[in-house]
């Protein structure tokens, strides 16, 4: 699957219909690999990704699964977060930020914060060694990819939270550019370097989530100014290595898109549906273009395997012509969805070249197993 994906990702058509997906789902992992996912995290992820073809991966456990994959200088902010339940791995959510009100914005020492003791939702950290570790580690079952989560705009949601951030970007725009979007901008441009340098992957995935469902928070005319400048040095710096860019991000985004394909992103994953698929198209279907989405993740939790069928097919009929789509639920596959939904989404993938035929009986009829469920 490796080398399907990476053809693809190159910006060639391969025959395999590409796919990625965020895999959180207990039952549907131990159903396809045979084996207990806390017990054998990293080698039942493995054989997951082999049996449903997913084969566009971010995450990767080398290790038994305990509550979020936390590295130790996260560890030593985890009071700063509460999780909930969503599968193998918990969500995390930041209820304490640096500062409480918008006045000690500008107490903070932006030089000091440091992109690896973020929890949410960063899978993995975007250092060197990690990044080679997981690929080695995932092998020829797929393409790793790395993602930087905070590229400029999410710095501030992440470490000030919505109120303290609106409130100082608004009342003093230019000052808080300056103290606090600008000096973080550039940690993002050395972090991307490091992605470059050590990711064998042609795409490098940036996220910032600019916009909620309805649209952009801030005027259209502040984001000129203060955000979407900053994204053409990290593109400048990952065409030095030959890559393309990915732009990540949960809300709606129309807005965005034609300022996207303008700055020079080669693509967008969207991770939530807010976004309509067939604007989306409109501007990165083109070849050396990428698409990576499509499925309502809405649908999948809630539809009945009919109207799943019915979404997967008509998104796959609308991409026809798109090389470099690639099939993907927004979100994720979290531990919400019922399993005969999902038995219905992969049914409907193997139709359309994403996942192989005999995806539910894969390692069954390769292997006479003992570990299932041990």
């Amino acid at each position: 699957m490796k080398d399907d994906v990476f053809n693809w990702a190159l910006g060639n058509r391969c025959d395999k219909l590409v796919s990625k997906e965020t895999l959180n789902h207990p039952q549907l992992i131990e159903m396809v690999s045979g084996m207990n996912v806390y017990q054998h995290t990293a080698q039942t992820y493995l054989r997951a990704y082999r049996a449903l073809g997913i084969d566009l991966i971010n995450r990767v456990p080398t290790e038994k699964a305990s509550r979020t994959q936390l590295t130790k200088d996260q560890k030593k902010h985890l009071r700063n977060y509460s999780f909930e339940k969503l599968g193998v791995y918990d969500t995390a959510y930041r209820h304490t930020y640096l500062c409480e009100n918008p006045q000690q914005v500008w107490q903070i020492d932006v030089d000091a914060l440091k992109y690896e003791e973020l929890i949410t939702p960063v899978p993995h950290p975007c250092t060197a060694q990690d990044i080679q570790l997981r690929q080695a580690h995932l092998d020829d079952i797929g393409l790793y990819y790395p993602m930087l989560y905070t590229t400029v705009f999410m710095w501030a949601v992440e470490m000030l939270g919505w109120e303290a951030f609106m409130i100082a970007a608004m009342q003093e725009a230019d000052r808080f550019h300056n103290h606090f979007i600008a000096p973080l901008a550039e940690k993002a441009i050395l972090i991307v370097r490091q992605i470059a340098q050590n990711s064998e992957n042609p795409l490098i995935f940036i996220h910032d989530d600019l916009a909620d469902a309805r649209g952009p928070v801030f005027p259209p005319s502040w984001y000129d100014d203060y955000i979407l400048p900053h994204y053409e040095p990290v593109i400048a710096v990952a065409r030095q290595y030959d890559k393309k860019v990915i732009m990540v991000a949960d809300g709606n985004m129309t807005h965005f898109l034609p300022k996207l394909v303008d700055i020079g992103f080669a693509g967008i994953m969207c991770e939530n549906p807010a976004t309509p698929f067939d604007a989306v198209l409109d501007f990165f279907s083109p070849p050396g273009k990428y698409c990576i989405g499509g499925i309502d993740t809405s649908v999948l939790t809630t539809g009945t395997p009919d109207e799943i069928y019915a979404m997967v097919m008509n998104v796959a009929e609308k991409a026809r012509d798109c090389p470099g789509f690639a099939l993907s639920s927004c979100g994720g596959l979290h531990g919400n969805i019922p399993l005969e939904n999902l038995k219905a989404y992969f049914d409907a993938r193997s139709e359309i070249g994403a996942t192989p035929k005999n995806w539910k009986t894969y390692f069954c009829e390769r292997e006479d197993t003992n570990e299932i469920y041990n």
